[in-house]
């Protein structure tokens, strides 16, 4: 592995110190912007109802069920345990599970301690020298991907209230593929008019 100044090393605590140093820089920012400015101009979409329920305190139901809906298979704990560890065994932990998930999900308990990614690094191209040389995939463990879901379902209700129907990816019932097929139409459209047909 390379340092920046091009020096080379083979020392697993230097390697670790380039990958580190990289990502933190590649994925955090020196300063906090105000960012007001980029909501001009878009209209409010959320009212008084939905926000009153998007507010509203989450339950242990909701944990239930995005626990279900997770990939039984996908994102390990740091111990090795699967989501569907936890799956299988909600008779169990179910309690302690969803009182973990709510305090932070409800109580607004510091997150810091779940909020651990293992970076997995797959090389771009053979024989990587340099850490850019990779592509980082996040693995999440399954507690933190837990909360994202509970989070995600709720707003999976309100979602297509705030995309514009010109918009297809990440909607539910709408393809991306039909933004081409749209766009097919129009120039075929655009085409027919220049040569006079109708």
């Amino acid at each position: 592995m390379r340092f920046e100044d091009g020096r080379e090393t083979e020392e697993i605590y230097e390697m670790e110190g380039i990958a580190g140093s990289y990502f933190q820089n590649l994925f955090s920012t020196g300063r906090r912007g105000n960012y007001k400015h980029l909501l001009t101009g878009i209209n409010r979409c959320i009212f008084e109802e939905d926000n009153s329920w998007l507010m509203a305190s989450y339950t242990k139901e909701e944990i239930r069920v995005a626990l279900s809906e997770l990939g039984p298979t996908k994102a390990p704990e740091e111990d090795g345990f699967l989501t569907l560890f936890y799956q299988k065994c909600w008779s169990i932990m179910g309690d302690d599970m969803s009182s973990f998930c709510l305090q932070h999900l409800n109580g607004g308990m510091d997150i810091s301690l779940t909020n651990k990614t293992n970076i997995l690094l797959i090389p771009k191209i053979p024989n990587p020298s340099n850490i850019n040389h990779f592509r980082p995939i996040s693995l999440c463990n399954v507690l933190y991907k837990l909360m994202a879901k509970v989070i995600a379902n709720r707003l999976h209700v309100v979602i297509n209230k705030c995309i514009n129907l010109a918009q297809s990816a990440f909607v539910p019932e709408r393809l991306i593929s039909d933004n081409v097929l749209l766009a097919y139409e129009i120039l075929h459209a655009l085409k027919q008019q220049k040569m006079g047909k109708k």
